[in-house]
């Protein structure tokens, strides 16, 4: 007979709704706890002390949310961690009729009874660490065009300035020069002391990242690409993570948004649009944004024309950003090279 007890748990910053399941008894009960580490560890230290002596093992169940990281360090020496990726599961009938606590852990451990739980994958410390430093970055440099584009759109609402080289030393030396109402003047005054402050900023971030490629070797092999370089190699791996995550390089584009959704029933099929709930857009736009160079090598050029042909610019690009992760993917799994021409 089973020994063991599930907790399935609702994650949420304030409280957490726990679905407690003895598999000896077949009881199962509804609690609601607070999101703190003494709550949570009492609960487990319970559900061990009855589970422990008869030989059974607890299960910790939760879907992937901001906190598993501490709730994992948390669980792991006493309890079984197990991190659900929801984005994979398919929605039940009427699934937006009716959404709560109880029901999202019913889901989650019917699944998980049933051996067909998707699971999502759990970074090392190591990896996040890394991963925050090339968010930073991209938050950077979403910002930095932020603040040039609101001069820019501030300067064509109101002036006649000519705006072209206007970010140059000497465009910028004139644009503080620049006769401005006294109001929009301080304005502007403090977008530019903002974004020399996101410049340095992004430059002292960019300089932690060329010590990580230094130290990397994988990421000096993938620098060998046209079209990526020293910042993009570390990124595209770090977002990519330990490639044995993958079964398939086509999990991989998958998981990089470059995949086709897909529409089909009986003999009609169709296909969608690419993204998707559960890829990451970044590593998409370090992929495609490389094909501006990638798309002359010789190993990508035929397949770039044929599809240039026939679809346009926009699906050729993209047909050569496929082909280059799988390209990525071979050289992760097998630390070979890259190849510029086909075999």
């Amino acid at each position: 007979m089973n020994q063991d007890i599930t907790l399935t748990v609702d994650y949420h910053d304030k409280r957490c709704v726990i679905r407690r399941r003895d598999h000896a008894t077949g009881e199962e009960r509804m609690m609601t706890v607070l999101t703190s580490q003494v709550e949570l560890e009492q609960v487990i230290r319970e559900a061990c002390s009855v589970a422990g002596p008869r030989g059974g093992n607890v299960t910790w169940i939760q879907e992937s949310t901001t906190g598993w990281a501490r709730v994992k360090r948390l669980v792991e020496p006493q309890a079984r961690f197990v991190l659900a990726n929801v984005l994979q599961m398919p929605l039940p009938p009427k699934a937006r009729r009716r959404k709560t606590d109880k029901v999202d852990t019913a889901r989650l451990q019917r699944e998980f009874l049933s051996g067909e739980l998707p699971l999502a994958y759990q970074p090392p410390a190591g990896w996040r660490r890394a991963r925050r430093l090339v968010a930073l970055r991209e938050n950077l440099v979403n910002r930095r065009t932020a603040l040039t584009n609101w001069i820019d759109r501030y300067l064509a609402h109101e002036t006649w300035v000519d705006r072209s080289g206007l970010w140059s030393r000497r465009g910028l030396s004139r644009l503080r020069a620049l006769p401005l109402p006294k109001r929009d003047r301080q304005i502007v005054d403090w977008k530019l002391e903002e974004l020399d402050q996101v410049k340095q900023r992004l430059g002292e971030v960019e300089a932690a990242i060329v010590r990580l490629y230094d130290a990397w070797p994988t990421a000096q092999r993938l620098d060998a690409i046209r079209g990526i370089g020293v910042v993009a190699a570390v990124s595209i791996l770090v977002r990519i993570g330990p490639v044995k995550r993958f079964a398939s390089a086509e999990q991989l584009i998958a998981f990089a948004g470059l995949a086709p959704g897909v529409y089909q029933s009986d003999d009609t099929r169709r296909a969608g649009r690419i993204g998707g709930g559960g890829t990451d857009k970044h590593l998409r736009h370090y992929l495609i944004e490389a094909t501006i160079w990638a798309r002359d090598i010789p190993r990508y050029q035929g397949a770039y024309q044929r599809a240039l042909r026939r679809r346009g610019k926009k699906i050729a690009r993209l047909v050569v950003a496929r082909m280059l992760a799988r390209s990525i993917y071979k050289m992760l799994c097998d630390q070979v090279p890259f190849q510029p021409t086909a075999a």
